[in-house]
């Protein structure tokens, strides 16, 4: 699998709204994208006090919902940290498990271990890739990238999973930094990339990041914007790389934090908002609870309808949902749904921003 300059990677927690997003994107945009897949932590059930389900439980169904959702086309699968050394129902790890079910779907899915990953997985990715032979993926996050001994990590990393690097994919998660000013910055990743030595030496060469906010609690009511600081940035960094240096693919949150965690919805109530990506920023309409008025979202729709952003209603499947809901003939329906609406129209706008 090598990634085209114009393929994008969007990292999906993979929960109802993500995945839905994905199996709603047209044949043509899943072309054009290598989803990096983590499977997410175990959601907590705030009045029980305890986990909603078993590890066996939350981990059971991915694979066959990933054949479900995505099929054959390629994909990077990770655990969550907070479930990575938690045992399956029959004692295996999840990714023994998990890539045995996605074998017998043919499912064209390669690991991706973080560079801090502990022997147990590394023991596990090895046997995988041996077995699989497609390779896997190494993310290793800014703090670890400015360190000196960066490239000696990865490839002892690689040695211990039983690859050259021309079998690896690096990722570098910069997470969601403060990314301004953006030359500044640049300036900083790029020689922390070029003590990686030859980046050509990786099979594929990924930076991922975000400036979505982790709450939009701070978001004004009504309409606001917010910069797309992390596809400016990506940009500032191509035009400023030295000439002959491997430029990466692009890859980011889409519009979930990568920190976002389930609350206690017994306490917040989570505001009606739609979260529409443009070429340089996010438009953002806000209301009140969403659960005290639903029926706000025709009015954020027709919002944004209006607003000369709009890509039309053939744009994309959820941008077609918008337009619906403006003039009343889709429901306001729930905010997992409107999680989905935007994730599908941003990878779409994503890969138009790519294309020019």
């Amino acid at each position: 699998m090598i990634l085209t300059s114009d393929m994008y990677v969007p990292a999906l927690r993979w929960r109802l709204g993500e995945y839905q997003a994905l199996a709603r994107l047209t044949a043509t945009a899943k072309n054009r994208i290598v989803p990096y897949v983590t499977i997410p932590e175990v959601e907590f059930d705030f009045e029980l006090w305890q986990p909603k389900k078993t590890v066996q439980e939350h981990v059971h169904p991915f694979a066959a919902r990933f054949n479900a959702k995505w099929g054959q086309r390629p994909a990077w699968v990770g655990v969550h940290p907070s479930i990575s050394d938690k045992p399956m129902g029959d004692g295996r790890d999840i990714f023994s498990y998990v890539f045995e079910a996605l074998r017998a779907f043919q499912a064209n899915a390669l690991p991706a271990a973080p560079l801090d990953a502990a022997p147990a997985m590394v023991a596990s990715v090895a046997a995988i890739v041996a077995r699989d032979g497609l390779g896997a993926a190494i993310s290793i996050r800014l703090e670890d990238l400015m360190k000196p001994d960066a490239r000696t990590r990865i490839e002892a990393l690689a040695a211990a999973i039983g690859l050259s690097l021309d079998d690896i994919d690096l990722v570098i998660d910069l997470g969601a930094p403060n990314f301004e000013p953006y030359n500044a910055f640049a300036g900083a990743l790029i020689a922390a990339m070029q003590k990686l030595g030859n980046l050509h030496d990786f099979r594929n060469f990924v930076v991922i990041g975000t400036a979505i906010p982790e709450t939009f609690k701070d978001v004004a009511k009504g309409a606001d914007q917010l910069p797309r600081h992390d596809w400016l940035f990506y940009q500032a960094l191509l035009g400023k790389m030295p000439s002959g240096m491997r430029q990466p693919n692009y890859g980011d949150y889409t519009i979930v934090h990568p920190e976002f965690a389930p609350v206690d919805m017994r306490k917040i109530k989570s505001a009606g908002k739609l979260v529409y990506t443009t070429s340089n920023a996010w438009e953002v309409r806000k209301g009140g609870a969403f659960r005290d008025n639903p029926e706000q979202m025709h009015d954020h729709c027709a919002s944004i309808v209006t607003s000369g952003t709009f890509s039309g209603a053939a744009f994309s499947n959820g941008d077609d949902y918008i337009a619906k809901c403006a003039i009343k003939t889709k429901g306001p329906s729930n905010l997992t749904r409107w999680k989905e609406v935007a994730i599908n129209h941003h990878i779409t706008r994503v890969l138009g921003d790519l294309s020019t």
